[in-house]
């Protein structure tokens, strides 16, 4: 009696439930899978390399490193310096996380022959009528042309500066010492 009660109740609910399956969504389910371009994130000037003010330093989403010294962060997190100078990288070597710091090591740049645009200047050719009233670029003279180098200390290697020629070989030259000569020179000095 029980089971049959059981089965007429299962019977009924099956016949009221209605199921309203979106036939209309198999359409379009494939441009619902599609994603969005890439935001271009990422460090924009690496440790070594020369800044001047307002330059962006690293994009990100949350804070993968924090502004240090001589920098600033903008409201999408992005990390800019304040001062004209070497970028540096750093971790605190007492914090448990990982967290890296980026710094701006205050240095005039020894190798810039001009300052950088003023901030309010507008590209000429994107915007030819207010471009007329920008500011001229300040030049700056050098008393030489010569570049400032960098010393760079490197054990076990010749840094040569020579600029080197291409030259042309004609097609008739044939080298005095061949790889056949030095097998035979090899098999002599052994015996």
């Amino acid at each position: 009696m029980i089971k049959a009660f059981a089965q007429n109740y299962f019977k009924s609910l099956q016949e009221s439930i209605c199921y309203g399956f979106a036939t209309k969504m198999q359409a379009s389910s494939t441009q619902k899978t599609k994603d969005s371009a890439g935001r271009r994130l990422g460090v924009k000037k690496f440790g070594g390399e020369e800044v001047f003010p307002n330059d962006i330093l690293i994009r990100q989403r949350g804070f993968r490193w924090k502004p240090g010294q001589n920098t600033s962060v903008g409201k999408d997190h992005t990390i800019h310096s304040k001062v004209e100078g070497i970028v540096h990288f750093r971790r605190d070597p007492y914090k448990f996380k990982k967290i890296f710091y980026v710094d701006v090591i205050p240095r005039e740049n020894p190798n810039r022959t001009h300052y950088p645009p003023p901030p309010y200047s507008y590209h000429p050719e994107l915007f030819p009528e207010l471009a007329k009233n920008n500011p001229e670029p300040l030049v700056l003279l050098k008393k030489s042309e010569e570049k400032v180098e960098v010393q760079i200390k490197l054990e076990g290697y010749k840094i040569s500066t020579k600029q080197y020629k291409p030259i042309e070989i004609p097609i008739d030259y044939k080298p005095e010492f061949s790889l056949s000569t030095f097998q035979q020179q090899l098999s002599i000095n052994k015996q």
